[in-house]
């Protein structure tokens, strides 16, 4: 991978370096041509962070989640908004009233296509040490059947262990993990520890579709092979640089241990930093430093322009 980085000395002097793609805050340009854009499409995650949150505590650790974990988001939304009154736990407010009643199922305003989720992160606040009644409500809803739900909670100092209980009563057939609890503060280190402990071993190939023919990916045994497989089904395009690769920008950041690797060899899919994916087409030595995450056998030369390409989950 090449990047351009031109300074200007006392008498002009140019100097080339080589490196990666397009950074947002890091123009780059190839040698005589000018900078290209990242397009970046993401679509068709199987998994998914479902949550509810009153005061947005919990909303803000599920945006993370999701962030991390490369899922899609849908927010449970009460058909009756929780107001300030409804949370004072000092009187006899709604919220009271809801985990004091066991048949109470507050009503979920928007409705939710799950089906083509494999995985829900499920999250909450922790009320009366366990629950709010609209997770049931969600439950009740959907069904969830062979679906892996793993819930994350929010609260001042309860744990989740309780509710991870009462959901396990509630319906024995689904398959629920532990989960965690996460302060408000919770930081991005422990969020990452959270999604790497859930994610799935990879049982199958990983495809990738280019121009139609299916190449399939040899997977590395490390955390970044395991984690990107756990992302998809994914699209991209993915931008041309220097004739020898293509790469797009990861909205995800990817756990990563780059290695010098000294040579490049044609089919070897890469993480260059975090979150950038790269595919290369050619083989060649290199001074920069990368996660490998598996290898293409006899990948062609993948031509000039921008190529779309498809990952997926080939069968067992």
């Amino acid at each position: 991978m090449k990047k351009l980085f031109i300074s200007i000395l006392l008498i002009g002097m140019v100097l080339s370096l080589a490196a990666c793609g397009k950074k947002k805050d890091n123009n780059k340009k190839d040698d005589n041509t000018e900078s290209k854009e990242v397009i970046n499409i993401q679509e068709n995650s199987n998994s998914v962070v479902v949550y509810f949150s009153a005061t947005g505590t919990t909303e803000k650790i599920a945006e993370k989640i999701a962030n991390q974990s490369g899922s899609d988001i849908i927010e449970i939304i009460p058909k009756e908004e929780y107001t300030s009154a409804d949370l004072n736990y000092n009187n006899d407010c709604r919220a009271n009233k809801e985990q004091n009643d066991e048949k109470a199922r507050p009503e979920i305003k928007n409705n939710m296509d799950l089906s083509k989720y494999d995985t829900i992160y499920l999250g909450y606040p922790i009320w009366w040490g366990t629950n709010p009644k609209i997770i049931l409500t969600f439950l009740d809803s959907y069904d969830l059947t062979g679906k892996t739900i793993i819930p994350f909670c929010t609260s001042g100092s309860s744990g989740i262990e309780k509710s991870i209980s009462d959901l396990r009563s509630y319906n024995s057939k689904l398959n629920i993990k532990d989960g965690k609890r996460f302060a408000a503060n919770a930081s991005d280190e422990d969020i990452n520890n959270f999604v790497l402990e859930n994610i799935s071993e990879v049982k199958s190939s990983v495809i990738a579709l280019i121009d139609g023919k299916e190449y399939k990916i040899n997977l590395e045994d490390n955390n970044t092979a395991k984690f990107f497989a756990n992302m998809l089904p994914k699209e991209f395009k993915m931008d041309e640089l220097n004739g020898n690769e293509k790469y797009i920008y990861l909205d995800t950041k990817l756990p990563s241990n780059s290695v010098n690797p000294k040579r490049i060899n044609a089919g070897d899919v890469m993480l260059y930093g975090d979150n950038c994916l790269v595919i290369f087409y050619k083989s060649f030595d290199t001074q920069y430093s990368y996660t490998k995450i598996g290898h293409i056998d006899n990948l062609p030369d993948l031509g000039k322009d921008s190529v779309t390409v498809k990952f997926y989950m080939g069968k067992e």
